[in-house]
């Protein structure tokens, strides 16, 4: 396996952003011999059960995150805009030393 960490994956669960199931993605990175897979999909963790069932069974390093689209704040109260992504990257959590 790579070393290589790919950071910033969108699965199927990211309404109008990713495509493929995160058992795709996950066949498609161990195909590619990457070491560790991020999920981070678009204003959900949905998918992240699937995503981590399908790492386990291929030997791959899951790794979570989590793209937020949030609403510009206007003072007094919330912006009645649309919302949009947050700028430069996603949000990461993580559990333990592992």
């Amino acid at each position: 396996m790579s070393r290589t960490a790919h950071l910033h994956v969108a699965s199927g669960y990211s309404a109008r952003y990713g495509a493929a199931l995160p058992e795709v993605l996950v066949q498609r990175a161990a195909v590619r011999g990457i070491g560790a897979l991020a999920l981070t999909d678009r204003d959900t963790v949905a998918g992240t059960v699937h995503f981590t069932k399908a790492c386990t069974a291929a030997g791959i390093r899951p790794l979570f995150g989590a793209e937020v689209a949030v609403a510009p704040w206007g003072g007094s109260g919330p912006a009645r805009r649309a919302r949009k992504p947050v700028s430069g990257g996603a949000l990461w959590w993580r559990r333990g030393a592992g």
